[in-house]
């Protein structure tokens, strides 16, 4: 599972918007196609379908850097970059593949995704995901962007608890993160 899928892409005439570069809706929804592509190339589909669990995305941020024209061919990488017992963080890079621009980030996305089983009505530990797709616990450390990608999601969900009155919040202050992983961070940005 900690394998990364990188799918090749280009801007179609249906991806497009009236500035003539890919349109922000379609960088989700390719990402989607990134995450399915890596459930199948991983045993992660396989343990989906006999398990009858259901992939979730839980919370997801795209940072665009640069515009990917009419026609531009390029990749999308998709590598689980963090893991909590509750949840994985996917990162999701789209990329340049010619040019001057080769090897260039065009754009970040980062996905919190889980598994949830309906019969149990609950989540899926990722230690019992990890087990299932017979992939050793490697423990990943826990990059400054996506801790604070974490805490990001812990504050709209406290100001959403807070403004449907469910639960009072004093402060939106989140603490940190407590599972540290190790991963090194050596990507060509541009």
């Amino acid at each position: 599972m900690f394998s990364k899928s990188v799918v090749s892409l280009r801007v179609l005439p249906s991806d497009i918007d009236m500035n003539i570069h890919l349109t922000n809706s379609r960088y989700l929804a390719m990402m989607d196609f990134g995450r399915v592509d890596h459930m199948s190339r991983t045993k992660l589909g396989k343990a989906i379908f006999r398990n009858k669990w259901t992939p979730l995305a839980n919370h997801a941020t795209v940072r665009f850097r640069r515009e990917l024209p009419f026609m531009e061919p390029f990749k999308l990488e998709s590598e689980i970059v963090y893991w909590t017992e509750e949840a994985a963080v996917m990162e999701q890079r789209f990329i340049f593949t010619r040019g001057q621009k080769k090897g260039i980030v065009a754009a970040t996305g980062l996905v919190r995704v889980s598994m949830y089983d309906r019969a149990q009505k609950a989540f899926v530990p990722t230690t019992t995901v990890l087990q299932e797709t017979d992939t050793p616990v490697r423990e990943l450390k826990l990059q400054p962007h996506i801790e604070a990608f974490l805490k990001e999601e812990k504050a709209i969900q406290a100001y959403e608890r807070k403004s449907a009155g469910i639960a009072p919040v004093d402060s939106l202050e989140i603490p940190a993160a407590e599972n540290d992983q190790s991963k090194a961070d050596n990507r060509k940005h541009g």
